[in-house]
């Protein structure tokens, strides 16, 4: 315990039968492990499949996990979820939970870990499934005025990132195009991000153009993004 996460060993052997010979030296080193699991929670959208994980590191042999929900009911064998163990290599195992799909609410979710070596058993760590939910209607305009567009979030935890989309599927940029994007942060769990078509963009679309407004959690960075579309007629 008092060594150093790395630590240099040295053998000096000298030879027995010709004594005044030079001494051989050989190194090795000593990587002294800390078990720890680390849970990648995910921000998505409501009722949307998202993948739950836990990395167990600093085990040399694989360990065996269960997920369970808030009730702490195993769920293995639920068909409205997928479970892999992951495969152990270099001091580390990976264990997923897919919410096939997804839930209405938050949701707490626990990996439990069992390690020989470590003698752990069932070491419950908690994963967060956070949703929130996303409205983006469609709406009839006239052309002869600057139009808006809201993507209207609820239910988050930090300010989303939000993008959105031409009808070609290319990202707008505000300021460009006669585009005007306003994102306002994330208050009370609620946050609004408004385009706005100037006319002369408004003039050169179609009859009929669809939008898209994509938002990433700002929660958690590496959730999947929610895709949201609408269509404006003009």
């Amino acid at each position: 315990s008092a060594l150093s996460t790395t630590s240099t060993f040295t053998c000096v052997v000298t030879s027995g039968e010709y004594t005044d010979s030079d001494a051989s030296t050989n190194t090795m080193t000593l990587t002294k492990l800390t078990f720890n699991v680390e849970e990648k929670s995910k921000e998505v959208e409501e009722n949307t499949s998202a993948v739950l994980s836990c990395v167990i590191t600093g085990i040399t042999e694989a360990v065996t996990t269960t997920w369970t929900d808030s009730s702490d009911a195993d769920l293995a064998g639920n068909s409205d979820y997928s479970i892999d163990q992951g495969n152990y290599g270099s001091n580390s195992q990976t264990t997923t939970l897919t919410v096939t799909n997804g839930v209405s609410s938050d949701t707490t979710f626990s990996c439990k870990v069992t390690s020989t070596e470590w003698s752990k058993t069932d070491e419950a760590t908690a994963v967060a499934l956070n949703v929130y939910d996303v409205t983006l209607d469609s709406k009839t305009v006239s052309s002869d005025s600057d139009q808006t567009i809201t993507c209207a979030m609820t239910g988050l935890s930090l300010t989303a990132t939000v993008e959105w989309k031409n009808p070609d599927g290319s990202t707008i940029t505000s300021g460009s195009d006669d585009y005007t994007i306003t994102d306002e942060a994330a208050s009370g769990g609620v946050q609004n991000s408004i385009l706005t078509i100037g006319t002369s963009r408004l003039s050169a679309l179609s009859t009929t153009s669809t939008f898209t407004c994509v938002v990433t959690s700002g929660e958690y960075t590496d959730s999947d993004a929610s895709t949201n579309t609408m269509t404006l007629t003009k």
